[in-house]
C-alpha cells in the first residue's frame, strides 16, 4: 500500500513538472544524419576545373587552375543523384593577353559529360551499327570479330554500368559514344559565369567544354600502334619536355615506293600548338586513322608521300591545362626565355629536309571556343600566295560541305601576313612549305559534332591534301620546293664552311631557329 501510494507522488511530481519521465540517450542515438561529403573535382592529365564553394548541397562554384580562357573540364565525385546539380563555373580574372574570358563567346555552347572514367583509352572508342544491326567499333586496332560489339540496344562495352549506357546513345539508336552533351546550360554573361545544370545517375561524373583528348591518350594509342607494326608506320622520339613528357611524331610513309627522294612528297600536320585546344588533336586523329586503313584510295594517299603528324605540339602545356607556351618563339635564337622544344622541332625538321626529302605541306589545326566559327573555318591567309590558299580551300570547303560540315566562304580569312615565328610558318621560312592555318569547331551551336564526325574533318583534309599533290597545283609548288631547297642547300654548305660546322651536333641555337640548318 506504501508503496503504490509512493509511484502515484512520482507520477503526479513528474506530470507537474511539465512530463512523463524520459529514459537517458547516449550521444550517439541523439545525432543528427550525417552530411553528405562535400562536391569535389580531383586533379587529372589535362582537366582544371577546382571546387572554391559549395553554397548548398546541390550548387558548387567552380574556377579553372591554372586561369584559361578557352578549356574547362573536371571529374567530380559525391555528386548528389536524388536531383539536378547546378556547376557554376566563375571566368572572371582568366583573361590572356589577347584573348578576354568572355563566356558570351559560349553562347549556345553544349558541353559534354561522361561515367567513363577519363583517363582510360576505352572510354574515346565510338560504336556504329553495319547493315546486319551489329555494333562496329571505330577503334583501328580492332579487327575481325574484335570489332563487333553485338546487336542489342547499345553496344558491349565496359567503360560505364549498363544501366546508363543509352543515356548516350544518338536519337536514331545507330550511333553509341561514351560522351553525351549536356543541355541544360546558361550563359550569365553580365557576371561572366557559365552555369551547368545537370541531373546525374552517378555520383561521380567527368564534365568538359569538349571531349578531350589528354596527353595520357595520346600514349595509350601509340603504344597500339607501335604494337602493331604496320609497315610505313613509324613513331619518331623527337625529345623531352621540361616535364619529362615525350615530344614525338607519328610518321607514315609509303613503304612500296621505289621513288627517288627528290619525287617524293611530305605532309606536315601540326596540332595543338595552342595546348587546350584539344578539338584541332582529334582533327588530326582522323587523317591518322584514315591513312591506317587499307583501302585502296589510303593507299593512293600515301603513294610516294611521307605524312608527319604532331598530335600535341605542347605536352606540358595539354597535361596542365596552359594555353600558349609554345606559340611565338621561332626564329628567336637568342632570347633566354625561348623553350627548349623549339629547338627540338626545329632539329627534328631540319633533319628530315638534310636528308634529301622535301616539306611540301605544312598545316597546323586550331579550334575555336564555340560560337565564333562554324565547322571549318581559315583564319590567316601567307601574303606571298593568298590565291593559292583560296584556290585550295575552294576545293576543301566544297568537300566538306559535301559531307555535311558548314564553313565559311573560301575566300573568308581574318588576316594575311606570315607566321614566321611560329612552327607550321617557320617550315615555309626555311624550307618553302606551302604553309596552311585552320580552325576546326565541333561545338559550333547550330550543329555540334560527334566523336566521329569530327575525326571526320580530318579524313577530308587528307583526301583534299592527296587530290591537290596530284594535281597542277602541287606539282608546280613541288617543283618550286625543290628549288628553294637547292639554293638553301648552297647557302648552308657556305655558312657551315665559314662557322667551322663539321658534323650536326656542332649547330649552335641560331643556325637552328634562325636558319633552319
Amino acid at each position: 500500500m506504501f508503496t503504490s501510494i509512493r509511484i502515484w507522488i512520482m507520477m503526479l511530481l513528474v506530470v507537474a513538472a511539465g512530463g512523463l519521465a524520459i529514459p537517458p540517450v547516449s550521444a550517439q542515438d541523439n545525432a543528427l544524419p550525417a552530411a553528405p561529403p562535400p562536391i569535389a573535382a580531383y586533379p587529372s592529365d589535362g582537366f582544371n576545373m577546382r571546387v572554391v564553394e559549395q553554397p548548398t548541397p546541390y550548387y558548387v562554384i567552380t574556377t579553372l587552375d591554372p586561369p584559361v580562357f578557352n578549356w574547362f573540364a573536371g571529374i567530380f565525385t559525391n555528386l548528389p543523384t536524388d536531383q539536378d546539380v547546378t556547376i557554376g563555373l566563375n571566368m572572371n580574372a582568366m583573361d590572356h593577353p589577347i584573348n578576354n574570358a568572355d563566356v558570351g563567346k559560349w553562347e549556345g555552347l553544349k558541353p559534354v559529360m561522361t561515367f567513363a572514367d577519363p583517363r582510360r583509352y576505352e572510354a574515346y572508342e565510338w560504336y556504329r551499327k553495319d547493315e546486319q544491326g551489329r555494333w562496329v567499333s571505330g577503334d583501328p586496332f580492332k579487327s575481325g570479330e574484335e570489332k563487333y560489339a553485338g546487336n542489342g540496344k547499345t553496344p558491349r562495352q565496359h567503360v560505364m554500368p549498363e544501366a546508363v549506357a543509352d543515356q548516350f546513345l544518338s536519337p536514331d539508336g545507330n550511333y553509341w559514344q561514351p560522351w553525351r552533351e549536356i543541355e541544360h546550360v546558361e550563359v550569365v554573361a553580365t557576371l561572366n559565369i557559365f552555369r551547368i545544370k545537370q541531373r546525374f545517375a552517378l555520383p561521380t561524373a567527368t564534365i568538359a567544354m569538349r571531349i578531350p583528348y589528354t596527353y595520357t591518350f595520346l600514349q595509350t594509342f601509340l603504344e597500339r600502334l607501335r604494337a602493331a607494326k604496320i609497315d610505313g608506320v613509324s613513331i619518331d622520339a623527337i625529345g623531352k619536355t621540361p616535364g619529362r613528357r615525350k615530344l614525338q611524331a607519328i610518321r607514315i610513309e609509303d613503304p612500296a615506293s621505289t621513288a627517288a627522294a627528290e619525287d617524293k612528297r611530305t605532309v606536315l600536320i601540326i596540332a595543338r600548338e595552342h595546348a587546350t585546344e584539344h578539338a584541332s588533336s582529334w582533327a588530326l586523329h582522323g587523317m591518322v586513322t584514315r591513312l591506317l586503313t587499307a583501302q585502296p584510295e589510303t593507299q593512293a594517299l600515301r603513294k610516294d608521300t611521307t605524312w608527319i603528324f604532331i598530335p600535341i605540339q605542347d605536352p606540358d602545356g595539354s597535361a596542365n591545362s596552359t594555353f600558349d607556351n609554345l606559340t611565338e618563339w621561332m626564329c628567336h635564337a637568342w632570347d633566354p626565355k625561348i623553350p627548349r622544344e623549339m629547338f627540338d622541332y626545329a632539329r627534328y625538321l631540319a633533319d628530315y629536309v638534310n636528308s634529301g626529302r622535301s616539306i611540301d605541306v605544312s598545316m597546323v589545326l586550331h579550334n575555336v571556343e564555340a560560337s565564333e566559327c562554324p565547322h571549318v573555318f581559315c583564319p590567316f591567309v601567307d601574303a606571298r600566295f593568298p590565291e593559292m590558299v583560296v584556290d585550295f580551300n575552294r576545293m576543301l570547303f566544297a568537300a566538306l560541305r559535301k559531307d555535311g560540315y558548314v564553313t565559311s566562304p573560301p575566300e573568308e580569312n581574318a588576316g594575311k601576313g606570315w607566321m614566321n615565328f611560329r612552327l607550321y610558318g617557320w617550315c615555309a621560312l626555311c624550307f618553302g612549305a606551302f604553309d596552311l592555318a585552320y580552325e576546326v569547331n565541333d561545338r559550333y551551336p547550330p550543329q555540334t559534332l560527334s566523336l566521329v564526325k569530327l575525326q571526320g574533318i580530318g579524313g577530308v583534309i587528307t583526301e583534299q591534301i592527296g587530290a591537290w599533290q596530284s594535281g597542277d597545283n602541287g606539282r608546280k609548288w613541288h617543283a618550286q620546293a625543290l628549288a628553294f631547297l637547292a639554293k638553301r642547300k648552297v647557302e648552308q654548305e657556305r655558312h657551315f664552311k665559314e662557322y667551322g660546322i663539321k658534323t650536326p651536333d656542332q649547330r649552335n641555337e641560331a643556325d637552328l631557329l634562325v636558319y633552319g640548318y
